[in-house]
């Protein structure tokens, strides 16, 4: 499955296919609409089925749902784009801005970032990966390319030929082995994030 925030031209053409009966997308809640018409959409959708949808809509930002933080890397991506990040706010405005604080006078109010997300829970760490789901995982995360400077970081003689043995040879990344968690370690990455790794590797 795949968390992405879709965004609909207010004149977007959608096929029959994808809308409903309302004559809305056929995609529910959150949902955030401008008096222009345009909309944002957070869903979670099988690749295939985001794939569909891709043709009609800027897709903003998205990422493997991975349980718990999904939300938080897909609204990330928006962040660190100007140009993302100016379209989604000319259809959620994230400004501050004064209300009526209901006495007679007005208080500034900040809307949250976020417009809106989907459940997440923790999912469960797969014991191991592929080292082809390990390997194109680092390439995604933008990490491939330290790796082999991290290997020769390592200060232990013996731990570093280990490590670039396991590295050039293993089948299977496991999340327990010595050498992943010595080598995530060097990569800089936390406990969590290794987790993370594993559990976003073992989707692809």
């Amino acid at each position: 499955m795949i968390d992405a925030i879709l965004h609909f031209p207010a004149a977007a053409q959608i096929p029959s296919s994808l809308i409903g009966e309302s004559g809305a997308p056929t995609l529910g809640e959150p949902q955030a609409v401008s008096a222009a018409g345009e909309r944002l959409h957070y869903v979670r959708l099988p690749p295939n089925q985001l794939d569909e949808w891709r043709p009609h809509v800027t897709v903003l930002a998205e990422s493997p749902y991975t349980g718990t933080g999904t939300a938080d890397r897909v609204y990330q991506q928006i962040q660190d784009d100007t140009e993302k990040l100016a379209l989604y706010e000319s259809v959620y405005n994230t400004a501050p801005r004064e209300v009526r604080d209901g006495e007679g006078g007005t208080m500034t109010i900040t809307p949250p970032f976020k417009f809106g997300m989907l459940a997440e829970s923790m999912l469960p760490v797969p014991k191991s990966v592929s080292s082809r789901q390990g390997m194109q995982q680092l390439i995604i995360a933008g990490l491939d390319e330290q790796v082999e400077s991290a290997i020769e970081g390592i200060s232990d003689v013996t731990q570093r030929k280990l490590t670039k043995a396991w590295f050039l040879r293993a089948t299977e990344w496991e999340r327990d082995n010595p050498q992943f968690i010595g080598l995530i370690h060097e990569l800089g990455l936390t406990d969590q994030q290794a987790d993370d790794h594993i559990r976003a590797a073992s989707k692809l």
